[in-house]
């Protein structure tokens, strides 16, 4: 079915339709509130048969109770309202043609709570992102605690994606605390968070292991924001690019496919401490980067692939960092819990 012959007023009543709606009683009087003569189309062509596939592919779907008070949702209602946003939009017709920046990337900008946020502060945030205009030609990843992570995908707009802060290397087994790739893709994420320097620094996760995750997940039909970056010591002891490309080639010992793959370079110690590097400096790793993957990748890899910049982005910088060339986006750390996340996320407008 065309997107034109499905009314913008009927795309947003039903593309992230409200819970409300999510039980067999509310469903079918919200048919019935939604009914007209089947052999009389409306102004744009749709009968009620029509209108009832539509709903029925956005809501139909196996509904398992994990917020008994709050929601009743579950992954395959979620996929099926973002197929139906995806085929049936025709703000994706409009924007398409304009969604990528000069080079063919699409802006991308993640936001990691890390170990931040409870229901209140959460719902919070996330009213703030569905009642903001958000620039449609930047691609938007909240990178929610899991334990959030179905909480969160109920509130949050259905075109912003999803993303688990970590990820084991491995489907299932006796890993005590750790969550696979298929346990985030069966609760709503479409990404994962990998080789963050607090993961590095603190849980002591080597560049193999890294490597190992992104892997796995990638396999497992995840995206991955893949992170690197350098210490302070090792910024001032001139070894910004060795560290960097040591940290690539772990990656690219273990990724074949780079289509589902956004790097995130982060300065360590531009991280949570107020410091951040110039928009020349941010440039200048992101350009050797960009040269990296011409000589060990591909020219084809290293034109497609973004790389965002994170450490300290905030509303007031976000603008001058994102005028750089080999600058495709950031991984938001504080700021992203923030109204001024918003900024941000329009930082090319």
């Amino acid at each position: 079915m065309h997107s034109k012959l499905v009314p913008k007023v009927y795309i947003q009543s039903v593309r992230c339709i409200p819970t409300h709606y999510h039980s067999h009683y509310h469903y079918h009087y919200f048919l019935r509130s939604c009914s007209m003569d089947a052999n009389q189309p409306s102004v744009s062509g749709v009968t009620a048969d029509v209108l009832k596939a539509v709903v029925s592919q956005a809501l139909l779907g196996k509904f398992t109770a994990v917020f008994p008070k709050l929601f009743k949702c579950q992954w395959k209602t979620y996929e099926g309202q973002k197929k139906f946003f995806a085929n049936f939009s025709t703000e994706n017709i409009i924007t398409a043609s304009n969604s990528n920046n000069m080079s063919g990337r699409k802006f991308c900008v993640g936001g990691n709570w890390k170990m931040n946020g409870d229901q209140k502060s959460i719902a919070d945030i996330c009213k703030t992102l569905s009642g903001a205009a958000l620039d449609p030609n930047t691609e938007v990843v909240i990178g929610c605690p899991s334990i959030y992570l179905m909480y969160a995908r109920n509130l949050l707009p259905c075109e912003l994606g999803l993303a688990g802060q970590n990820a084991y290397k491995v489907a299932k087994g006796a890993f005590t605390g750790e969550i696979s790739p298929a346990m985030l893709k069966d609760i709503g994420a479409d990404w994962v968070i990998l080789g963050h320097s607090e993961r590095r620094a603190i849980f002591k996760e080597s560049d193999e292991l890294i490597a190992e995750k992104a892997e796995h997940a990638l396999a497992e039909g995840l995206k991955v924001i893949a992170c690197i970056g350098e210490t302070l010591q090792e910024r001032e002891a001139g070894k910004t690019n060795e560290v960097v490309a040591r940290q690539m080639c772990a990656y690219a010992q273990k990724i074949k496919d780079w289509k589902n793959v956004v790097v995130a370079y982060e300065p360590v110690w531009a991280i949570g401490t107020g410091k951040t590097a110039t928009p020349d400096q941010a440039q200048e790793v992101h350009a050797f980067l960009r040269q990296w993957l011409i000589d060990n990748i591909s020219k084809e890899v290293s034109a497609s692939l973004r790389i965002q910049y994170g450490g300290s982005v905030t509303a007031a910088n976000a603008k001058e960092l994102a005028k750089k060339p080999d600058i495709d986006g950031f991984l938001v750390g504080g700021a992203s819990l923030k109204p001024e996340f918003v900024d941000i996320i329009n930082a090319r407008q």
